[in-house]
């Protein structure tokens, strides 16, 4: 069973066990108490627990992406210029702090919850 067969309201319940309890197996369980197969809802939960990883590690990749931008752009201006500027130090540091954080929330990107943007 695949997300598309599913009605949203199925989806949005599983979601939120998933952030709730922080456990697959245990979701599966009250997906199948509540009158699912059990291969369905273990092939329901992990398949949404995979779009939430999924969904949490392309946002914080467009970060880092976004970052490493701003970052590689501040550098060549400062090769460029010869010349630092107190501007120009803080938006590489910034840039260079929201790399990171992208690159944290990459590594450690879980599937029971959608971070918010």
């Amino acid at each position: 069973m695949s997300l598309e067969d599913v009605d949203d309201r199925t989806v949005l319940e599983i979601r939120e066990l998933l952030r709730q309890t922080r456990n697959r197996d245990a979701v599966v369980h009250v997906v199948e108490k509540r009158g699912m197969e059990p291969a369905d809802a273990q092939e329901l939960v992990y398949s949404i627990h995979k779009a939430n990883l999924s969904a949490n590690r392309k946002g914080a990749l467009y970060k880092m992406i976004g970052s490493g931008a701003v970052l590689a752009i501040m550098l060549l201006i400062l090769l460029g210029a010869h010349r630092i500027s107190a501007t120009l130090m803080i938006v590489l540091l910034v840039s260079g702090a929201g790399f990171l954080w992208g690159l944290a929330g990459f590594l450690m990107a879980n599937g029971y919850e959608v971070d918010p943007d």
